[in-house]
């Protein structure tokens, strides 16, 4: 059996609108990978990085407008999510980041690197990173001129 949509009922995408854009800091393999799908499957796209460094070398020399950081706090390399957050804000003022980690004492630090409700701490729910992140990168969209 065939089905047909009426055209009525089909709604395109805007041509203006375009896909936005998530760049996941995260040194454990795993997460990432299923952070990722997950993202990719509620409809971004999903850049990776295993550390901060790989993240500013995405972030300064990638061919793609990213639109959200979503960095892990702890890892190794010569910066954490902590130094990533600072260069992002002294770099990429607009840009915003979402940090996250198992030790919820770095809230603080993460709230006054970071923008509105900044950190979740692991676990966190899939559904409410998901709708923490459409609503931070509305809010950039319209600071943005």
């Amino acid at each position: 059996m065939t089905r047909t949509a009426n055209l009525q009922e089909v709604v395109f995408p805007d041509p203006e609108e375009r896909t936005p854009t998530l760049l996941v800091v995260e040194d454990e393999v795993l997460i990432r990978i299923a952070l990722s799908d997950y993202l990719q499957e509620c409809g971004f796209k999903v850049l990776e990085a295993g550390n901060a460094d790989e993240a500013l070398e995405i972030i300064q020399h990638g061919t793609v407008t990213i639109d959200l950081v979503f960095s892990d706090v702890v890892m190794p390399g010569g910066m954490d999510g902590f130094g990533l957050a600072k260069w992002i804000r002294a770099n990429r003022p607009g840009l915003p980041i979402i940090l996250t980690s198992g030790d919820a004492a770095k809230a603080v630090t993460a709230n006054e690197l970071c923008e509105r409700e900044p950190f979740m701490a692991k676990p966190y729910d899939l559904q409410q990173l998901v709708r923490r992140i459409r609503t931070l990168i509305d809010l950039a969209k319209k600071k943005s001129p």
